[in-house]
Order: structure tokens, then C-alpha cells, then sequence
């Protein structure tokens, strides 16, 4: 790995350090001045947490940026330095020498026994929102220029490494049963799980209890489409030992008419349409197995009645804020937006 493609300047965008992020693929920035002297670092959960707290893109990192991080020296000791990570909960540091980053040490985990965890995939809407397209085909199957929706979404994810996939099936099951049969037309595995009555948008893991055998699943919709990284989510679902995460991203709200601030009876002003940023649910979730004991076998329920549950039960449920891009395909102008991005 080339260390300068992880460096960013202090006077530097979050936006920025987003795209070396990806870059990089190294889960930090370098924070350098302009003579590459080391200054600090930047970390997919620091820019999480700037984004939670309302930062936005064009916040300047030297607002967010961690200036005291855990870092080694040239001669640094293994396994000292595996105990200094593990100490501090972190996955990386940088080794510097001399105020230049000459390297960056990574602790050696990896995560391919829980990349084969369940992907359970909500198939069995009724699509109201996209009639007339589904009165004659179901949801998923609607294409997206030459694949399906549940095509598009499957291969987002396995891009990751995961390819032990649920479907959760009810309006036209056997149309997609029909299409996907065992997974091998997407080299995956695919089990279904299917509904004999509507079970709304959380009712149907209560029929998974018996077929998931790990730890964790990760749960989404088949109409939601997401550069998301997959892997990270999970990984920061284990790392924060949550019963529960909730992919989250900030979406700006504009209202449709004036809103008019009063004192009293007296108008004050009035504002045109006015935008508000608000975190919105994704629709991509990281699930422990035992949260299914708080649903009632093949009982309607919906995924925010289930979350609230959940956090009466004072289960750990945790936002996971993410800047990817992200569709919702459940709706006609999402879809339409969508095919330019596929």
C-alpha cells in the first residue's frame, strides 16, 4: 500500500478524507501539514461519529480529527504492539519516525468465520408503492437495466464476501423461488423462508428461529440498494458487542409549504420551504440471534415496533451512520434515479 494515498491536510473536507478512505482501503487517514510531518489520524468511526453529532461533508477535518492517536515506533515489538491496540480497542496505528508516518500496523483479524452469517433479505412485499409495475411481477423481480432489484442488491453484498443468503418470501413467492431456486445463477446459497400471511416488515424473522444457527444475521430490504460497506458494518456491530445496529444516514427533509414562526399572535417570519437535515432508518440492520425470542411466532409486527421492543427490553441498539450512496427502490422516482447509478 502507497502510505501517501492515506494522508490528508489539516485544512482538508471530511469529503475528502471519504475519498481517500476508499482509496486507501485502509480504514484511516494520516492527518499531515504541508511538509508531511505527522499531525495526527482519521477514522471511519471518527467521521461516523462527526456525522451523528451533525457535522456535514464540508466540515473541515481539523474540527474532528484525533490529534493524541496511539502510534509506534520504527523498532516497535509485535506483540507489545497487538497489546496496545487491543487495550485501546483500535485496529491500526501508524508508526512514525522522525514526525514522518513510515508506516501503518495493522492488526491481523480476520473476520471470515463471521462472513458466513445468514443474509436475510425481506422479499415478500406487495410493492403498493410501485403499482401498476406489480400486480403482474413481485418487487424484487422488477429489473434495474438488465438485473433485478433483488439482483442488484445480493450482488452488492456478496461483493464483501458473503454468500449465505434468506429470503423471506410472501406476494408471487414462487416467481422469485422460480428465478433464484438454490442461489447457483449468483454462486450463492439461498434458503427461503415463506409467509402465509403478511407478517409486516419485521413479523417474518419470527419463522427464523430454527434456521439461523450464528451468532449475528444481517437483515435488509430487497428494494433498498446501497454502496454500504457490509463487512465494516458487521465488524463494528461485533466490536461494539450490540444486540442490535441500525444503518442510519442523514437525509435532507424539505417541507412543502412556508412555515410561519409566531410570538404570540404576531408573525415574526416566515420561511419558504425550508430543508432540515434529519438521520433517517436505512433499512439494514445487524441482528444477535436471541433478539428473535421478542417476537411472537408468525405474528404481524413492524421493524420499528420491534426495535422500540427491543429497547424496552433495554437491549443495546446502536446507530451505524453511513455516507454511502443509497436507494430506496420502493418508490417510482428512486427507481428511476437509481438505473443511472447501477
Amino acid at each position: 500500500m502507497n502510505i501517501k494515498n492515506t494522508y490528508i491536510r489539516i485544512d482538508q473536507k471530511i469529503s475528502d478524507s471519504l475519498k481517500s478512505l476508499t482509496k486507501s482501503q485502509s480504514k484511516i487517514c494520516i492527518i499531515v501539514d504541508n511538509n508531511d510531518n505527522f499531525k495526527g489520524v482519521l477514522n471511519d468511526g471518527d467521521i461516523r461519529r462527526a456525522l451523528l453529532e451533525g457535522k456535514s461533508l464540508e466540515t473541515k477535518i481539523d474540527k474532528i480529527y484525533n490529534k493524541k492517536p496511539i502510534t509506534l515506533k520504527k523498532n516497535y515489538n509485535k506483540e507489545l504492539a497487538l497489546k496496545k491496540l487491543d487495550d485501546q480497542g483500535i485496529d491500526q496505528a501508524p508508526i512514525v519516525d522522525k514526525k514522518k508516518v513510515i508506516g501503518i500496523f495493522f492488526k491481523n483479524k480476520s473476520l471470515y468465520q463471521e462472513l458466513k452469517i445468514p443474509i436475510v433479505i425481506m422479499s415478500g412485499g406487495l410493492g403498493t408503492r410501485l403499482k401498476p409495475i406489480t400486480i403482474k411481477l413481485p418487487k424484487a423481480l422488477i429489473p434495474i437495466k438488465k438485473d433485478p432489484m433483488l439482483s442488484s442488491v445480493i450482488k452488492n453484498i456478496k461483493n464483501y464476501g458473503f454468500t449465505n443468503f434468506i429470503l423471506c418470501t410472501y406476494y408471487k413467492n414462487k416467481m422469485i423461488k422460480n428465478y433464484y431456486k438454490n442461489g447457483k445463477i449468483l454462486d450463492i446459497s439461498i434458503k427461503y423462508v415463506n409467509e402465509k400471511k403478511p407478517l409486516g416488515t419485521a413479523g417474518a424473522l419470527s419463522l427464523l428461529r430454527n434456521k439461523i444457527t450464528e451468532k449475528n444475521f444481517l437483515l435488509t430490504n430487497c428494494d433498498v440498494l446501497s454502496q454500504i460497506n457490509y463487512k465494516n458494518l458487521l465488524e463494528f456491530h461485533i466490536k461494539n458487542k450490540a444486540d442490535l445496529t441500525v444503518a442510519t444516514r442523514k437525509y435532507v427533509s424539505q417541507s412543502q409549504y412556508g412555515e410561519i414562526n409566531l410570538k404570540g399572535i404576531a408573525i415574526k417570519n416566515i420561511v419558504e420551504k425550508p430543508k432540515r437535515d434529519v438521520i433517517i432508518n436505512a433499512g439494514i440492520y445487524v441482528f444477535k440471534k436471541n433478539c428473535l425470542k421478542f417476537l411472537k411466532y408468525n405474528d404481524h409486527t413492524d421493524m420499528n415496533e420491534f426495535i422500540t421492543k427491543l429497547i424496552k427490553k433495554n437491549k443495546k441498539v446502536i446507530a451505524y451512520p453511513f455516507y454511502e450512496s443509497w436507494f430506496d427502490l420502493g418508490t417510482k422516482e428512486q427507481l428511476k434515479i437509481s438505473k443511472n447509478y447501477v
